[in-house]
């Protein structure tokens, strides 16, 4: 279950921000804050340049943005990588609560508590990335694309592992764009493998927004 302790420091001592769909904000010079995500979803993108980027993590509603400020503060510890580019994009309309890392800190040592929300998030994240990595390494290009809409819905739609359900909408909106970004591989290779599956009613496709029918077709398809 997810702790809510800092959910509800944040919206005591934080300030809200809201972005629109499209629109990027806390590229490159990232704030010392971190930002609670009350609605909407975010891409993070790791770049060597703008025009030649991966979708390294998403996040939604009840995730913490940029835990990264928080361990650099406590540890001396900088995780972003020398030479990239890190940009933040709203996915759709999005409103986030910030706060200070500083006055993160401090609430930290009157309530250790507080750790566990930390301690959440940095493992849903660690298994987002290992799911990531999992679909990548897989040869096949329907096999990845398979893999990284089911870890999508476990993440997203919260599915659990062993649950068979049909007709999963994913909450997030992907576009064949944003599948090829987390898996770098091309948007034509994805549109093929997305239409195929639409065509063999595995999934459904409305706009960005994607139906996932038979999920256990899916997982036939990489295991």
């Amino acid at each position: 279950m997810q702790p809510k302790g800092f959910s509800k420091f944040v919206r005591n001592h934080g300030k809200s921000e809201s972005y629109e769909a499209g629109q990027i904000f806390h590229a490159q010079k990232f704030p010392e804050k971190l930002f609670f995500v009350e609605r909407g979803y975010v891409k993070r993108y790791q770049a060597t340049k703008l025009e030649k980027k991966v979708i390294e993590l998403i996040y939604g509603p009840g995730d913490i943005i940029a835990l990264s400020q928080l361990y650099k503060k406590l540890f001396g510890i900088n995780q972003n990588q020398h030479g990239y580019i890190y940009v933040y994009q709203a996915m759709t309309d999005v409103k986030l609560t910030s706060v200070d890392v500083d006055t993160v800190v401090k609430e930290l040592e009157k309530d250790p508590a507080l750790y566990k929300d930390f301690f959440y998030e940095s493992g849903i994240k660690v298994r987002s990335n290992i799911s990531r990595l999992a679909s990548n390494a897989l040869q096949d290009d329907y096999q990845k694309v398979a893999h990284q809409l089911v870890s999508l819905a476990y993440e997203f739609a919260h599915i659990g592992e062993s649950e068979i359900r049909k007709n999963i909408k994913l909450p997030l909106p992907q576009s064949s764009t944003d599948i090829a970004e987390q898996l770098n591989i091309s948007k034509e290779v994805t549109e093929a493998v997305l239409d195929r599956f639409t065509k063999n009613k595995i999934i459904k496709i409305n706009g960005n927004t994607i139906t996932i029918l038979r999920i256990e077709l899916l997982k036939d398809i990489y295991f």
